[in-house]
């Protein structure tokens, strides 16, 4: 069957699009937000409706406070997302500055052996941090907004925002990358962790700050 692509405001699997024009987001326990996406097709790509959804995304991820966010966030049920951080983000205070860019379809071609720590949070489960583990350095392929392939190697903060909005389109959150239930904290808690214990909940998450990468559990 051959899929086309449509003005109207419907994904390319046929799907009606709840992110017409809005960027309210989705949240965790969402059932079509936990679900493996469908790719975008190239005659979907080229279409006005695909171009203004890719502008609501960034107005989206601004509008709150991201520095990253996956299209099915806002109900666009596609494999889309973006990511970027200008000057000081105050969910992420330590981040440094990264590069505006969209991916189309992205896949990880390689991951580091090596790994890192940090402690992520997200639009679409709010008031919550999770210390994941990720690879340090990967390779990912995709398209730009332009629907140019490109292949680029990321690594440190960069790649880790890649494989957290990567996991987005494949109903994959945070919360599900934890090693254990103490590593999943409200950000109360975070704003209160003078009073933690010295190696609560480990000594890598006890001593690395939001925005900080760790290198040990």
């Amino acid at each position: 069957m051959t899929l086309r692509a449509h003005t109207n405001g419907t994904s390319p699997d046929g799907i009606a699009d709840d992110a017409k024009a809005s960027t309210q987001l989705r949240f965790l326990g969402d059932k079509k937000l936990m679900r493996k996406q469908p790719v975008v097709t190239m005659e979907y790509m080229e279409s006005d409706s695909f171009k203004e959804k890719l502008q609501v995304l960034r107005s989206a991820m601004k509008e709150h406070g991201g520095i990253g966010i996956a299209a099915p966030q806002i109900g666009w049920w596609t494999r889309v997302f973006c990511f970027g951080i200008e000057g000081e983000n105050p969910r992420y205070p330590a981040a440094s500055s990264i590069p505006f860019t969209f991916w189309i379809n992205p896949k990880i071609t390689w991951e580091s052996e090596e790994k890192n720590f940090m402690w992520e949070g997200c639009l679409s489960v709010p008031g919550m941090r999770g210390w994941v583990e990720r690879s340090s350095e990967v390779v990912m392929s995709g398209m730009d907004e332009n629907g140019v392939f490109r292949e680029r190697r990321l690594s440190g903060l960069e790649a880790r925002i890649a494989q957290h909005e990567l996991d987005h389109l494949d109903g994959v959150l945070f919360p599900m990358r934890v090693p254990d239930a103490k590593f999943l904290v409200p950000q109360a808690s975070m704003d209160a962790k003078e009073k933690w214990g010295s190696d609560w909940p480990s000594p890598g998450s006890r001593k690395t700050g939001l925005g900080e990468l760790g290198d040990e559990k």
